[in-house]
C-alpha cells in the first residue's frame, strides 16, 4: 500500500491518529482509499506503478516529488472511511459504543463535524494532487497521461474542479461536487457545445487538448467554451442535485444533519429561481460562444466549413428591417 504504517498516517493527520494504533487496525481503510478514490482519479495503471516503486524503495525522481500529494490524499480518505467505525466495537454481544470510567462516547454533533472537516481536507488534497499532475510535463508522468483516466481528463473542456471554479465560483474547487457534475458536463458538451462548433472543430479541439498543443486562437476559443459549458452543465445538474434515488426506487429530498438541526433543502421557489438564473446564464454564454465563432470565423477553418457556421443563431431577435409597414394598436 501507499502508506506503509501509522507513522505515514501521523505525518499527515497529526493527533487525529494515536501512535499506539496498530497497522492492521487502520490498513483496511487505507486500502479502501487507495482502491477507491485514488484509483478512480488517477487510473489503476498509475496507482499500481506508484505502489510497486514505493514498496521496492525505487521511486523515480518525478514520483518522489509527487508522492507527498498522493500520501496526503490517501491518508485523509482512509481516515474518512475509518471515522464511522471508530465509535464502537463489534463483538460477541453485538455493536457497543466504546467508553471507560473516565471517557464517554462521542456526541453525534462532534462526529459529524469531524466527518465534514475530514471530507473537506480529503477533497482538497485530491484536487491539489490532480492540479500538480496536470501542471507537470507529460514526460514526467507518462503512465498517468496515457491511461484512460488521464486522457479523459485532458480531453474535457472542463478538466477539473479548479477549472470549473474559474467560471462558476460556487464550485469552490470541490472535487466531490465536480465528480457529481461530470456526467452533466459530458452531456452539455454533446448537446450544447458540439452543435455550435460542428463535429470537425469539436474533434480538432479535443485532439489539441489531449496533445497539450492548442494555439493562441484555440486557447481563446476554449476559454469561451469553458465558460458556457460551466453554466450549462450546472444548470442541467441543479434540479437533480436536491434528490436521491434509493435502492427501492423511492426518491427523497436530501438534507444534511449536523447533530443539532437539519439543514433543509431550500423551498421549491428558491430552487426554481436558481435554476432559472443558471438557464439564463447558460443561454447568454452559449450565445456569446456563437457570436465569438462568427466574428473570428477565419481563425477556425474547421468551423467555417461546417454546417454549424451556416445555421441561424438560436434565440435571435427578429430583424425589423424586413417589415415595410408599421403596425399600431389603438
Amino acid at each position: 500500500m501507499l502508506l506503509k504504517g501509522i507513522p505515514d498516517l501521523i505525518r499527515y493527520l497529526g493527533r487525529a491518529v494515536m501512535a499506539a494504533t496498530t497497522d492492521d487496525f487502520i490498513a483496511p481503510y487505507v486500502e479502501l482509499a487507495q482502491e477507491g478514490e485514488l484509483t478512480r482519479a488517477l487510473g489503476r495503471e498509475f496507482v499500481e506503478l506508484l505502489d510497486t516503486e514505493y514498496q521496492n524503495d525505487s521511486l523515480s525522481e518525478a514520483n518522489t516529488r509527487l508522492f507527498p500529494y498522493v500520501q496526503k490524499t490517501v491518508a485523509w480518505y482512509a481516515y474518512l472511511h475509518y471515522l464511522p467505525f471508530a465509535i464502537g466495537n463489534d463483538g460477541d454481544n453485538g455493536l457497543q459504543e466504546m467508553g471507560t470510567e473516565s471517557t464517554s462516547p462521542v456526541r453525534i454533533g462532534v462526529l459529524d463535524k469531524r466527518l465534514r472537516e475530514t471530507e473537506r481536507n480529503a477533497v482538497a488534497s485530491l484536487e491539489s494532487l490532480l492540479q500538480y499532475l496536470e501542471s507537470r510535463p507529460k514526460t514526467d508522468y507518462p503512465a498517468y497521461h496515457t491511461s484512460p483516466t488521464g486522457q479523459e481528463t485532458r480531453r474535457s473542456f472542463l478538466p477539473s474542479a479548479s477549472a470549473m471554479s474559474a467560471f462558476l465560483p460556487i464550485v469552490a474547487g470541490n472535487y466531490r461536487l465536480f465528480v457529481n457534475l461530470r456526467p452533466y458536463i459530458a452531456l452539455a458538451e454533446q448537446d450544447y457545445i458540439l452543435p455550435r462548433l460542428g463535429q470537425a472543430q469539436f474533434d480538432a479541439l479535443k485532439a489539441k487538448l489531449l496533445e497539450g498543443t492548442p494555439t493562441a486562437e484555440e486557447k481563446a476559443l476554449l476559454t469561451v467554451i469553458a465558460r458556457a459549458l460551466a453554466h450549462t452543465a450546472f444548470g442541467l445538474a441543479l434540479p437533480h442535485l436536491q434528490f436521491e434515488v434509493l435502492s427501492s426506487g423511492s426518491v427523497r429530498i436530501t438534507s444534511d444533519f449536523d447533530g443539532i438541526y437539519n439543514r433543509k433543502t431550500p423551498p421549491a421557489d428558491a430552487i426554481n429561481a436558481l435554476v432559472a438564473t443558471q438557464q439564463a446564464e447558460s443561454k447568454k454564454h452559449l450565445n456569446a460562444l456563437t457570436a465569438f465563432l462568427r466574428r473570428h470565423k477565419d481563425d477556425y477553418p474547421a468551423y467555417a466549413a461546417s454546417s454549424a457556421a451556416r445555421a441561424e443563431p438560436a434565440n435571435r431577435l427578429p430583424d425589423n428591417a424586413q417589415y415595410a409597414k408599421v403596425f399600431r394598436m389603438k
